[in-house]
């Protein structure tokens, strides 16, 4: 049974602005709740850098720890991970598999937020942009159901971030879009023009910095220069850790990039500009309502992806992402009201390679995804008799592997698509490499036991909570965990994290309000655990049933009242 959390005096109130004892039944609930998600954030990165926070993660990592926070599902991408973050659900649920997907009804590739239905304020997508493909209601959702005088605003470093956690109603979600601005979306143009107009200030003064060259990446914290390394790659090429970075690898077969780009912490830093600025206008937990704003902090991701998690980039990132989170606080902080902050990762991620064999780790390495796929298609081919290769990645994900016609459609031959599949998968198990391998027959009966501890769940049962018919491939794979079905572009592509691993499903959930008693939860919990648990703090209830369960912040005497569980 699910529990609901009671809010008590010492979670939701500033216990510095009262002397008296605090009554439970008379504390106030929490005026501002602020949600942040730092992207690729795992418990690896929280642990090893713990010690060296000064600012804002030092600041939460005194309240309510959980440095075993898991995704329990199995792909770990980015809109999936904050879809879980904001409602609760698992992507079997909420329908959004990953950060994109081969849409088998429509024939067509779709990114998780083209949802054809809503338009962006300044960017032009043609299969639309919202939330539309969200199966499922939000935090942010069940706030607004329960007052109109309650408030949702979201912020983030990219769209997929702002939307999920935005949900289907919000008040404002924003993204930077890395050119111009802060976008916005609507069901209109002139909707999504009024819902960007809170951060028209905030983006005419970004405009005048977007105007000049962006700014260097050097050294804020210098320990981190320790760390500088040439490392040998693939081919006979190299790649030398430091900063400022050496220009970024092109995509081969395209152009390399022209003129310098912005450096990764621009984007925390202007993500807490619009936060700030959205607290300051919109007087932010100072109406009659509740309010809630979540925050996501692309930066992390983006290091992690183009240099790996153990170079002095990422060293750099932990100091310049602390003092951001730290300068978040401060602003809250001097509001003096009734707030409470949680902290969390979409997923986690690893080391590249390349440094993770020489430090002995043999098993570390890459795929050749083109050779694979050219022996999987073979293999299908002689299986079955056909005369096409029937497998295609879904968007360009490896690990995901649709079963197609001839003409490149998905194919309408049931039987065939389940004996294709089949083939395929047993063929994926012998190469190297290739961890696990299930069809989508396997997955769609696989019913996982909602109960289990995360890091008990067995790697079937967390690809079977990333799986959503239609959107989801006729084949999932599982690479090794030190694996990397990629090859290496320093600066831009480096290492990815959309496997099953631990180290990938493994990030911080963190809550702290003033006043707060630290202690440290050293048992698995699950990221589903933070939206209902939110919720009971803000003392609105989910509009519908969820996956995860509500955790007690306060003391023993707050109980969580209990909830119809999911069925799925």
């Amino acid at each position: 049974m699910k529990k609901w959390i009671a809010a008590t005096a010492a979670t939701i109130a500033l216990a510095a602005m009262s002397s008296a004892p605090a009554v439970a039944e008379e504390s106030p609930a929490a005026k501002l709740v602020v949600l942040i998600s730092i992207d690729q954030f795992s418990a690896d990165l929280f642990n090893a850098y713990r010690g060296e926070f000064r600012a804002g993660l030092a600041t939460l990592a005194q309240g309510i720890v959980y440095a075993n926070g898991f995704h329990a599902q199995g792909v770990t991408e980015t809109c999936a991970g904050h879809a879980v973050i904001a409602s609760g659900r698992h992507p079997n649920a909420t329908g959004i598999i990953a950060n994109q997907w081969f849409d088998q009804r429509g024939g067509v590739d779709r990114y998780c937020t083209d949802d054809g239905v809503h338009v962006a304020a300044r960017a032009t997508r043609k299969l639309g942009v919202g939330p539309g493909m969200l199966r499922v209601s939000t935090l942010g959702d069940w706030l607004k159901a329960a007052s109109p005088a309650n408030r949702v605003f979201s912020v983030a470093g990219k769209d997929r971030s702002a939307i999920m956690m935005g949900g289907h109603i919000p008040d404002g979600a924003f993204w930077f879009d890395g050119k111009q601005g802060f976008d916005s979306w609507g069901k209109d143009a002139a909707e999504a023009q009024r819902r960007l107009s809170p951060l028209a200030g905030a983006n005419a003064a970004l405009a005048k910095r977007l105007s000049t060259p962006p700014p260097a990446w050097t050294y804020h914290r210098e320990s981190c220069a320790a760390r500088e390394a040439v490392i040998p790659l693939p081919g006979g090429k190299s790649f030398h850790a430091h900063l400022p970075p050496d220009p970024a690898a092109s995509i081969p077969g395209q152009p390399p990039a022209s003129g310098p780009a912005l450096p990764p912490w621009f984007y925390d830093q202007v993500t807490v500009d619009a936060a700030i600025d959205l607290i300051d206008s919109q007087k932010l937990g100072r109406s009659t309502g509740t309010d809630l704003l979540a925050v996501g902090l692309s930066a992390t991701d983006m290091v992690g992806h183009a240099y790996g998690t153990q170079g002095p980039e990422m060293c750099d990132q932990m100091a310049r992402v602390d003092e951001e989170v730290g300068r978040l606080l401060k602003r809250i902080g001097d509001l003096r009201i009734p707030v409470l902050v949680a902290l969390t990762a979409d997923h986690g991620g690893g080391d590249i390679p390349e440094r993770l064999a020489a430090r002995g780790y043999r098993d570390a390495g890459r795929i050749d995804t083109a050779a694979l796929l050219t022996d999987l298609n073979a293999a299908a081919r002689t299986a079955t008799g056909i005369d096409w290769d029937p497998l295609r990645p879904a968007y360009f994900d490896p690990t995901q592997l649709v079963v197609v016609d001839a003409g490149g459609r998905s194919l309408g031959d049931a039987a065939l698509k389940n004996r294709i599949a089949a083939a395929t998968a047993a063929r994926a198990l012998t190469q190297p490499g290739i961890a696990g391998a299930w069809t989508a027959a396997e997955l769609r009966t696989r019913k996982p036991d909602a109960h289990q501890s995360p890091d008990l769940m067995p790697v079937a049962d967390r690809m079977a909570l990333s799986f959503y018919p239609d959107r989801s491939g006729d084949v999932l794979l599982a690479t090794d965990p030190l694996k990397i079905a990629a090859p290496p572009l320093p600066g831009l592509f480096m290492m990815g994290h959309s496997g099953p691993s631990d180290f990938n499903r493994r990030v911080p959930i963190l809550f702290w309000w003033p006043g707060v008693v630290y202690q440290e939860r050293v048992l698995p919990v699950r990221v589903a655990d933070v939206a209902p648990t939110l919720a009971g703090a803000m003392r609105v209830a989910p509009t519908d049933a969820v996956d995860g369960e509500c955790l007690e912040l306060a003391d023993p005497r707050s109980a969580c009242p209990a909830l119809p569980v999911s069925s799925r």
